[in-house]
């Protein structure tokens, strides 16, 4: 049932990912990338603020409730945001949006660590990340072909065209809230449940827990210069100019590899073990990141969109393949009273780094530098890797292959 629930909540998340920069650009084309950047900028401070909030309230609801009240509360707000063409309303319900999602975000993975044995943790994580990743492809597909089609069909502007394509990936999402709520309630042990009333009175492993908010910190800064700025880098780069299907196609190729990358994942870490699998996967995706930036002086005008494309395809399938492996490793270092208020702290710092980052993106990217960001995404992840290197992979032994990992 919660696969279902994922399947269908991520289809909107491929959609959104291809189409709403584009929307924005449409509708403010006098406010352009700057605005791009400042939105992502208010996402990401509402995100931070509320992430240790909804980290404790997470550790006081049911799971269940936890994340059906994000993924509904993103939902609406999702609607209102695509049919909205005034700034402060798009600012301030992006703003709500963030927070609906940190509820989400914090209450997602503990949820899916206390509804599985440790045997099987990972082989959980990866499927729901396969599963993920195909709704979001099947949301790329959508986005990248739906508002052509409705706009020859119906003979509508690109904008109405937009709106009616994200709003039936919507429909999904609502669909999706179906199986969540007939999901079974989480009866914890008593012994395990949350004691104390302090925001912070769950922490057992506060040392453990700094280095891995250290680690991902790291890559929220990295990401925030890229990662949502994706589609305006193809889109807006003078050498590029890809048009929406073609982001669509990239995009929907990136999650079906991604799917596929993670569906291996269990037996990757089979061979290697967890720490091993983790920095394999980082460290080969850091090449591709540079790639993607230097694509457009080092290929043709001709390739420039495959080769981009390409290096965009493997940067995120190679370093993604790691995230459920990161996930479960992260969830059995913590106890069940610390692992929501965990995911919040987190969240709080890599939000607000992207905030940071993402504002900083667009405004280089709208100054026509766009390889800068790509650059220090790359450095960011290679400090973070090496980090999570230093600090973990010396306490904890995999099997073969770790001990080969010197970048």
């Amino acid at each position: 049932m919660y696969l279902l629930h994922i399947f269908g909540m991520d289809v909107i998340h491929g959609a959104w990912e291809v189409l709403f920069n584009l929307y924005l650009l449409l509708i403010f084309p006098e406010l352009g990338i700057a605005f791009v950047g400042l939105r992502i900028a208010v996402m990401g401070v509402a995100g931070a603020l509320s992430s240790i909030p909804a980290g404790k309230l997470a550790d006081s609801l049911d799971r269940k409730w936890g994340f059906i009240i994000g993924d509904g509360g993103g939902a609406i707000c999702s609607l209102i945001l695509i049919t909205s063409e005034d700034p402060t309303t798009i600012l301030a319900f992006s703003a709500v949006a963030a927070c609906f999602g940190s509820l989400h975000h914090v209450t997602e993975v503990p949820f899916m660590a206390e509804n599985s044995a440790p045997s099987e943790r990972i082989h959980l994580f990866a499927v729901g990340s396969g599963f993920r990743t195909l709704a979001a492809m099947l949301g790329a597909i959508v986005a990248g072909l739906l508002p052509a089609y409705l706009g020859d069909t119906y003979d509508i502007g690109a904008i109405e065209a937009y709106r009616l394509a994200v709003q039936f990936a919507i429909g999904w999402w609502f669909l999706s809230l179906i199986p969540a709520v007939l999901l079974r309630k989480l009866d914890l042990p008593a012994e395990e449940k949350e004691s104390g009333r302090g925001l912070f009175s769950g922490i057992k492993n506060p040392i453990t827990i700094r280095k891995f908010v250290i680690v991902s910190s790291f890559i929220g800064l990295g990401a925030g210069f890229v990662v949502r700025l994706g589609n305006v880098f193809f889109h807006e780069h003078g050498s590029i100019q890809a048009h929406e299907h073609e982001i669509g196609m990239i995009y929907a190729a990136s999650s079906l590899a991604l799917a596929l990358g993670a569906f291996l994942v269990p037996f990757v870490v089979d061979r290697l073990g967890e720490i091993a699998t983790i920095l394999w996967t980082r460290f080969a995706a850091i090449p591709f990141i540079l790639l993607i930036g230097f694509a457009p002086e080092l290929a043709t005008p001709t390739t420039v969109v495959s080769v981009a494309g390409l290096a965009w395809v493997l940067r995120n399938t190679l370093f993604n393949m790691s995230n459920p492996v990161m996930e479960a490793f992260t969830m059995s270092e913590l106890e069940v009273s610390e692992r929501a208020t965990f995911v919040g702290i987190s969240r709080f710092f890599s939000a607000g780094l992207m905030a940071i980052a993402g504002y900083l993106g667009a405004t280089l990217m709208a100054s026509g530098d766009y390889r800068t960001p790509f650059v220090i995404m790359a450095v960011a992840y290679a400090i973070s890797t090496l980090l999570f290197k230093q600090w973990f992979a010396t306490t904890h032994s995999d099997p073969e292959g770790l001990a080969e990992i010197n970048p």
